[in-house]
């Protein structure tokens, strides 16, 4: 080993200690509920466009809430009702995991995901399809298990679940071409979206079409009943206990996760989805939600922190939803450091 090697290698040690300590120093943790409580609001405020925020810390049940009862669009993060719904219908013996479906062309849908330059014949579990609509956001297996799982499915497990403020009734595909001005009822193929003339983007009729769309409650909830989902999850309550670990591990395995875990150590556990929707290559939506694991016996997060309309350069949105994050993390964290174990 030459000089210069022995020498990186020995100091290796000292510089990762300054760069936990760096991290440790960076943030405040807030003395107070009303303190971090402060934090959220001021954040979620400073974002130019319409923002939800819900967070809850399950073992004490606190939360805190900024628009979180207002409707969303909720973008890929449709999933996860997709997904809880999924595992309902296997319950009920309407679709089985270890189905087979045979990839084919006219399935694949524009957008995020592995399946879109795959080719044709690819032979896949439903479990796969599920595995890839979380971890790589996959729209063509999405859009697969939305026509096995049916709307109406989903929208009857979630009244049982009690939501009362969640519409899923599009497919990806359809989303897509809404929120783009475009008819969902005539599902363009990726080679037929790609053929359409200029004009067929621009004008008044897209800018109508557009705002209609916005207007309507295609593929939305709030944060606050998206965040009961994660945590029935939790508890056991979707289908059972089996199933809710089940679907926890699906979502355990993820990308993207540079928001909620933007300020949080590494290592820190989450299951999580987000989503987002673009125009003019700006994000006008964009979305995190999952379940934090606190180290220690801090106990877990519940966050869902959903941005609509937006009008915010990305990087600067994703600083102040971490800094939301990271202020709930700090928060419960060193409450659970004060507070003695087995006492309130």
């Amino acid at each position: 080993m030459s000089r210069r090697m022995t020498l990186a290698v020995s100091l290796l040690p000292a510089v990762l200690a300054l760069q936990a300590a760096a991290a440790e120093t960076a943030f405040k943790a807030p003395a107070s509920k009303a303190e971090f409580e402060g934090i959220v609001r001021a954040q979620a405020a400073s974002v130019k466009g319409t923002f939800g925020v819900y967070i809850k810390h399950v073992e004490s049940g606190e939360w805190v809430g900024v628009n979180e009862n207002t409707r969303f669009q909720l973008a890929s993060v449709f999933k996860v009702p997709l997904l809880l719904t999924l595992y309902r219908e296997a319950d009920l013996g309407h679709v089985s995991l270890d189905d087979r479906i045979v990839l084919e062309d006219r399935m694949k849908t524009y957008g995020s995901g592995l399946l879109v330059d795959m080719a044709p014949g690819l032979n896949l579990t439903v479990h796969d399809l599920a595995v890839l609509m979380m971890a790589r956001s996959d729209n063509t297996a999405t859009d697969i298990l939305f026509g096995l799982v049916t709307p109406g499915a989903i929208s009857a497990y979630m009244a049982e679940l009690g939501l009362k403020s969640t519409t899923i009734d599009m497919s990806t595909r359809q989303l897509i071409l809404g929120y783009l001005g475009l008819d969902p009822a005539k599902p363009l193929t990726i080679r037929e979206l790609g053929k359409l003339p200029p004009a067929a983007w621009v004008g008044p009729e897209v800018l109508e079409r557009q705002k209609a769309f916005a207007a309507a409650e295609h593929n939305t909830s709030t944060p606050l009943e998206i965040g009961w989902l994660y945590e029935k999850c939790l508890k056991g309550e979707v289908v059972d206990r089996a199933a809710s670990d089940a679907i926890i591990d699906i979502l355990k395995v993820h990308t993207g996760a540079e928001v909620i875990l933007r300020y949080l150590p590494m290592e820190t556990p989450i299951a999580r989805k987000g989503g987002s929707l673009e125009r003019n290559g700006e994000n006008t939506v964009f979305n995190d939600s999952g379940i934090v694991w606190l180290p220690g016996r801090a106990g877990r997060l519940v966050i869902c922190l959903f941005g609509n309309d937006l009008r915010e350069v990305h990087y600067e949105l994703k600083h102040k939803m971490g800094l939301i994050t990271r202020a709930a993390y700090d928060y419960y964290v060193s409450r659970a450091v004060k507070t003695p174990a087995g006492r309130g």
